[in-house]
């Protein structure tokens, strides 16, 4: 099952954006991704095979220089694509890399988040809280970073994690309005449709509970009339009692867990009539019961 974050890099990947949103989108790669082979021949880390692709494609038509895709072996983490650009790539790279960030456009800009993301980005699942990281190593990256965010009215967050500086958006809305600056539409709509129903499942259970607290509160009131009834039936006798208090009674007896509009229904009253008629009968008992404790012994 492929995680949130593969399902969001993937829309990314798949889409079909503008030119000027390409080379956002390599600039933040190769900002973020940023390495060296051992010869010293400049590359950018890549996560998949399908980043790896589109990137060599972007990077051809972005650069007219062909770079080399890598495949590195990394142990328990399976793996690792690099995209080298060795010769003439290099210096092509090295061109591009040097023009000002400040003069990007808002699609460019775009493109350059989207970029960081697919290099050093993860997307924590709705159900764990809603929660965005672009993980780079260079410090001035992340401030590039936080720089967009921030112009894109974002409230992104910055904090040191071990030697990665972690730039971070919190809460729904704010993941939900990077994944539209990413271009993945559609992980937005799903981010949505997931709080949508947390939501529900949360007002649901609120109810459930709530509903839950009033019958077990019922049930309780209920049992507890039913044992002052039948002790004042003990000491006085049901047939002290008025007729109409004394269906009352029986039905509390007969019924003990039903609820007064239950009760009522049965008698052929209201629950506010129900209510009254108990509430006498209990009045009743518990002043035998009183009189009963303070009679003086024989």
């Amino acid at each position: 099952m492929r995680s949130r974050t593969r399902e969001v890099k993937d829309e990314i990947l798949s889409g079909k954006h503008a030119g000027s949103f390409e080379h956002g989108l390599l600039r933040g790669l190769t900002d973020a991704g940023a390495q060296r082979l051992s010869d010293g021949t400049p590359a950018v880390a890549v996560d998949s095979t399908r980043t790896a692709r589109v990137a060599h494609r972007i990077a051809k038509e972005v650069l007219r220089a062909d770079a080399v895709v890598l495949v590195r072996e990394s142990g328990a983490r399976g793996r690792r694509f690099l995209l080298s650009f060795p010769g003439r790539a290099a210096d092509r790279l090295r061109e591009f890399s040097d023009q000002p960030r400040r003069r990007m456009g808002a699609v460019e800009r775009r493109g350059y988040l989207a970029g960081i993301f697919l290099a050093a980005g993860t997307l924590t699942p709705p159900q764990s809280g809603y929660l965005l990281e672009l993980r780079v190593a260079r410090p001035q990256v992340a401030s590039e970073a936080m720089r967009i965010l921030h112009r894109f009215g974002l409230q992104a967050h910055r904090r040191i994690r071990r030697e990665y500086s972690v730039v971070y958006l919190q809460g729904a809305d704010q993941v939900a309005e990077a994944l539209s600056l990413f271009g993945a539409a559609q992980a937005r709509l799903a981010l949505e449709d997931a709080r949508s129903l947390r939501s529900v499942r949360g007002a649901v259970n609120r109810l459930v509970n709530a509903e839950a607290a009033n019958v077990e509160k019922s049930v309780r009131a209920s049992v507890s009339q039913s044992a002052l009834i039948r002790e004042f039936a003990a000491r006085e006798g049901l047939e002290s009692l008025p007729e109409k208090l004394l269906e009352a009674a029986q039905a509390r007896l007969a019924f003990p867990e039903a609820s007064l509009e239950e009760l009522g229904s049965r008698l052929g009253l209201t629950k506010a009539g129900m209510h009254y008629r108990l509430s006498r009968v209990l009045q009743l008992a518990r002043a035998g019961k009183e009189h009963e404790f303070g009679r003086p012994a024989d």
